[in-house]
Protein backbone atom coordinates (compact mmCIF):
# COMPACT_ATOMS: atom_id res chain seq x y z
CA UNK A 1 0.00 0.00 0.00
CA UNK A 2 1.63 3.46 -1.20
CA UNK A 3 1.03 5.88 1.95
CA UNK A 4 0.47 9.47 -0.20
CA UNK A 5 0.76 11.87 3.50
CA UNK A 6 4.06 13.30 2.33
CA UNK A 7 3.17 13.82 -1.24
CA UNK A 8 3.39 16.82 -3.26
CA UNK A 9 0.34 18.91 -4.11
CA UNK A 10 -0.38 17.89 -8.00
CA UNK A 11 -2.56 20.35 -10.80
CA UNK A 12 -4.66 16.84 -12.02
CA UNK A 13 -4.72 13.85 -9.71
CA UNK A 14 -4.16 11.49 -12.04
CA UNK A 15 -5.61 8.84 -8.88
CA UNK A 16 -9.00 10.15 -9.32
CA UNK A 17 -10.14 10.38 -12.51
CA UNK A 18 -13.41 8.95 -14.02
CA UNK A 19 -13.45 7.18 -16.65
CA UNK A 20 -10.37 5.99 -17.61
CA UNK A 21 -9.08 2.37 -18.55
CA UNK A 22 -6.85 1.60 -15.33
CA UNK A 23 -5.46 2.73 -12.56
CA UNK A 24 -3.11 5.64 -12.01
CA UNK A 25 0.54 4.44 -11.58
CA UNK A 26 2.89 5.25 -8.92
CA UNK A 27 6.44 5.36 -8.94
CA UNK A 28 9.20 6.47 -6.32
CA UNK A 29 11.04 8.90 -7.30
CA UNK A 30 14.42 10.64 -5.69
CA UNK A 31 14.16 14.51 -7.44
CA UNK A 32 10.09 14.54 -6.06
CA UNK A 33 9.73 16.30 -3.04
CA UNK A 34 7.55 14.07 -2.12
CA UNK A 35 9.61 10.93 -2.98
CA UNK A 36 6.56 9.86 -5.20
CA UNK A 37 5.29 10.69 -8.88
CA UNK A 38 1.77 9.67 -9.77
CA UNK A 39 1.40 9.07 -13.69
CA UNK A 40 -0.95 7.92 -16.04
CA UNK A 41 0.03 5.71 -18.30
CA UNK A 42 2.96 3.21 -18.98
CA UNK A 43 5.00 5.48 -21.72
CA UNK A 44 4.46 8.30 -18.77
CA UNK A 45 5.99 5.71 -15.86
CA UNK A 46 8.97 4.94 -18.69
CA UNK A 47 10.04 8.91 -19.57
CA UNK A 48 9.90 9.72 -15.62
CA UNK A 49 12.06 7.13 -14.89
CA UNK A 50 14.35 8.21 -17.73
CA UNK A 51 14.10 11.81 -16.11
CA UNK A 52 14.65 10.89 -13.01
CA UNK A 53 17.12 8.87 -13.35
CA UNK A 54 19.17 11.83 -15.86
CA UNK A 55 21.73 13.47 -13.86
CA UNK A 56 20.85 16.21 -15.67
CA UNK A 57 17.36 16.87 -13.53
CA UNK A 58 18.07 18.03 -10.52
CA UNK A 59 14.06 18.43 -9.93
CA UNK A 60 11.16 16.21 -10.96
CA UNK A 61 7.46 17.14 -10.46
CA UNK A 62 4.78 15.54 -12.07
CA UNK A 63 1.19 17.08 -12.97
CA UNK A 64 3.31 20.31 -11.67
CA UNK A 65 0.59 22.99 -12.43
CA UNK A 66 -2.33 24.24 -15.02
CA UNK A 67 -1.49 26.81 -17.21
CA UNK A 68 -5.03 28.88 -18.61
CA UNK A 69 -3.96 29.56 -21.89
CA UNK A 70 -6.71 33.12 -22.12
CA UNK A 71 -5.25 34.64 -19.42
CA UNK A 72 -1.59 33.10 -19.51
CA UNK A 73 -2.49 32.39 -15.41
CA UNK A 74 -0.45 29.58 -14.00
CA UNK A 75 -2.49 28.15 -11.10
CA UNK A 76 -1.99 25.11 -8.85
CA UNK A 77 -4.67 23.59 -10.36
CA UNK A 78 -8.27 24.24 -12.34
CA UNK A 79 -10.09 24.72 -9.11
CA UNK A 80 -7.86 27.79 -8.32
CA UNK A 81 -9.19 29.70 -11.55
CA UNK A 82 -11.47 32.43 -11.06
CA UNK A 83 -13.98 32.05 -13.70
CA UNK A 84 -15.13 35.56 -16.24
CA UNK A 85 -18.00 36.36 -17.71
CA UNK A 86 -17.84 35.86 -21.35
CA UNK A 87 -14.73 33.79 -21.20
CA UNK A 88 -14.60 30.11 -21.41
CA UNK A 89 -11.09 29.14 -19.95
CA UNK A 90 -8.85 26.63 -21.82
CA UNK A 91 -6.09 24.35 -19.46
CA UNK A 92 -3.30 22.61 -20.20
CA UNK A 93 -1.52 20.52 -17.51
CA UNK A 94 2.20 19.00 -18.68
CA UNK A 95 2.91 15.54 -17.32
CA UNK A 96 6.34 16.95 -15.80
CA UNK A 97 8.54 19.85 -14.50
CA UNK A 98 11.70 19.27 -15.20
CA UNK A 99 14.59 21.62 -12.91
CA UNK A 100 17.81 21.20 -14.94
CA UNK A 101 21.15 21.65 -13.79
CA UNK A 102 22.02 25.05 -16.00
CA UNK A 103 19.21 26.53 -13.55
CA UNK A 104 16.24 26.72 -16.68
CA UNK A 105 12.85 24.97 -16.44
CA UNK A 106 11.21 22.65 -18.75
CA UNK A 107 8.08 21.37 -19.13
CA UNK A 108 7.36 18.31 -20.46
CA UNK A 109 4.60 16.06 -22.16
CA UNK A 110 5.27 12.59 -22.52
CA UNK A 111 2.78 11.97 -25.64
CA UNK A 112 2.27 8.89 -27.99
CA UNK A 113 3.10 9.32 -31.86
CA UNK A 114 -0.36 9.14 -33.27
CA UNK A 115 -1.16 11.77 -31.04
CA UNK A 116 1.55 14.26 -31.70
CA UNK A 117 -0.12 15.82 -34.84
CA UNK A 118 -3.28 17.06 -33.64
CA UNK A 119 -1.55 18.47 -30.78
CA UNK A 120 0.34 21.12 -32.56
CA UNK A 121 -2.62 23.34 -33.27
CA UNK A 122 -2.22 23.68 -29.68
CA UNK A 123 1.65 23.75 -29.45
CA UNK A 124 2.18 27.42 -30.12
CA UNK A 125 0.02 28.88 -27.93
CA UNK A 126 1.43 26.45 -25.00
CA UNK A 127 5.05 27.33 -26.11
CA UNK A 128 4.33 31.16 -25.82
CA UNK A 129 2.52 31.20 -22.45
CA UNK A 130 4.97 28.62 -20.70
CA UNK A 131 8.00 30.66 -22.30
CA UNK A 132 6.47 34.22 -20.59
CA UNK A 133 6.73 32.39 -17.01
CA UNK A 134 10.38 31.31 -18.05
CA UNK A 135 10.00 27.82 -18.80
CA UNK A 136 10.42 25.67 -21.60
CA UNK A 137 8.64 23.35 -23.20
CA UNK A 138 9.34 19.74 -25.00
CA UNK A 139 7.50 17.21 -26.53
CA UNK A 140 8.45 13.29 -25.83
CA UNK A 141 7.46 10.44 -28.27
CA UNK A 142 6.78 7.00 -27.30
CA UNK A 143 9.45 6.10 -30.37
CA UNK A 144 12.34 7.46 -27.85
CA UNK A 145 11.80 4.28 -25.56
CA UNK A 146 13.56 1.69 -26.41
CA UNK A 147 12.78 -1.84 -23.95
CA UNK A 148 16.72 -3.06 -23.56
CA UNK A 149 16.97 0.22 -22.52
CA UNK A 150 14.02 0.56 -20.11
CA UNK A 151 14.86 -2.71 -18.95
CA UNK A 152 18.29 -1.56 -17.92
CA UNK A 153 17.37 1.77 -16.69
CA UNK A 154 14.20 -0.38 -13.94
CA UNK A 155 17.27 -2.19 -12.74
CA UNK A 156 19.27 0.75 -12.24
CA UNK A 157 16.22 3.04 -10.74
CA UNK A 158 15.38 0.31 -8.30
CA UNK A 159 19.05 -0.25 -7.26
CA UNK A 160 19.22 3.45 -5.86
CA UNK A 161 16.90 2.07 -2.77
CA UNK A 162 18.51 3.34 0.51
CA UNK A 163 18.18 -0.33 1.76
CA UNK A 164 20.83 -1.32 -0.86
CA UNK A 165 23.28 1.32 -0.13
CA UNK A 166 25.62 -1.45 1.37
CA UNK A 167 25.37 -3.17 -1.43
CA UNK A 168 26.69 -0.48 -4.06
CA UNK A 169 29.41 0.60 -1.42
CA UNK A 170 30.67 -3.01 -1.40
CA UNK A 171 30.65 -2.79 -5.26
CA UNK A 172 32.53 0.01 -5.37
CA UNK A 173 35.28 -1.03 -3.73
CA UNK A 174 35.88 -4.36 -5.81
CA UNK A 175 34.82 -2.74 -9.49
CA UNK A 176 37.32 0.37 -8.41
CA UNK A 177 40.41 -2.30 -7.32
CA UNK A 178 39.67 -4.25 -10.63
CA UNK A 179 39.91 -1.03 -12.71
CA UNK A 180 43.25 -0.34 -12.06
CA UNK A 181 44.39 -3.69 -13.58
CA UNK A 182 41.95 -3.16 -16.22
CA UNK A 183 39.70 -0.31 -17.77
CA UNK A 184 37.78 -2.85 -20.08
CA UNK A 185 35.49 -5.75 -19.44
CA UNK A 186 33.13 -8.13 -20.51
CA UNK A 187 30.33 -7.54 -18.48
CA UNK A 188 29.72 -11.04 -17.34
CA UNK A 189 33.27 -11.74 -16.27
CA UNK A 190 33.43 -8.14 -14.43
CA UNK A 191 30.32 -10.03 -13.26
CA UNK A 192 31.78 -12.95 -11.99
CA UNK A 193 34.60 -11.09 -9.90
CA UNK A 194 32.02 -9.40 -7.85
CA UNK A 195 30.28 -10.37 -4.50
CA UNK A 196 27.22 -8.68 -5.75
CA UNK A 197 27.29 -10.22 -9.47
CA UNK A 198 25.09 -8.40 -12.33
CA UNK A 199 23.72 -6.19 -9.43
CA UNK A 200 26.90 -5.23 -8.79
CA UNK A 201 27.87 -4.16 -12.94
CA UNK A 202 24.77 -2.11 -12.31
CA UNK A 203 25.90 -0.29 -9.46
CA UNK A 204 29.33 0.61 -11.43
CA UNK A 205 27.38 1.88 -13.80
CA UNK A 206 24.98 4.06 -11.42
CA UNK A 207 27.75 5.84 -9.26
CA UNK A 208 29.47 6.72 -12.84
CA UNK A 209 32.39 3.70 -12.14
CA UNK A 210 31.71 2.36 -15.27
CA UNK A 211 29.88 3.11 -18.37
CA UNK A 212 28.25 0.95 -21.12
CA UNK A 213 26.09 0.99 -24.64
CA UNK A 214 22.63 0.46 -22.61
CA UNK A 215 20.63 0.36 -26.04
CA UNK A 216 21.90 -3.24 -26.30
CA UNK A 217 21.30 -5.71 -23.67
CA UNK A 218 23.83 -5.21 -20.91
CA UNK A 219 24.73 -8.79 -20.37
CA UNK A 220 24.77 -10.41 -23.48
CA UNK A 221 27.88 -12.64 -24.29
CA UNK A 222 29.51 -9.79 -25.97
CA UNK A 223 28.63 -6.73 -24.26
CA UNK A 224 31.15 -4.74 -22.42
CA UNK A 225 31.90 -2.14 -19.96
CA UNK A 226 34.83 0.24 -19.70
CA UNK A 227 35.78 3.14 -16.89
CA UNK A 228 33.67 6.44 -16.50
CA UNK A 229 35.75 8.01 -14.29
CA UNK A 230 32.33 9.81 -12.77
CA UNK A 231 31.53 10.19 -16.21
CA UNK A 232 27.24 9.66 -16.18
CA UNK A 233 26.43 10.71 -19.60
CA UNK A 234 25.51 6.68 -20.56
CA UNK A 235 22.16 7.52 -18.37
CA UNK A 236 21.47 10.58 -20.49
CA UNK A 237 18.02 9.49 -23.31
CA UNK A 238 16.47 12.19 -23.42
CA UNK A 239 16.66 15.90 -25.29
CA UNK A 240 16.51 17.77 -22.25
CA UNK A 241 17.83 21.09 -23.29
CA UNK A 242 15.22 23.08 -26.28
Amino acid sequence: MIKDIDSPSFARDVSRRIKRGRRALVFKSLKSKGGDLRVESALERDIGVMLDIDPRVIELTAQPFSLELQSNEVLPSRQHYCPRPGVKPRFYTPDFLCRLDDGSALAIDAKHSQFIEEFEAKRAGIESGLRQHGIGFMIIPDTVVSPTVMQALSSLHHLRADYLESTRATAEREICTLLDSRSDWLTEELSLRLTSGRIGVLAGLLIGLLTADLSIPLFSPTSTVRAANGDLSHLQFLEVYP
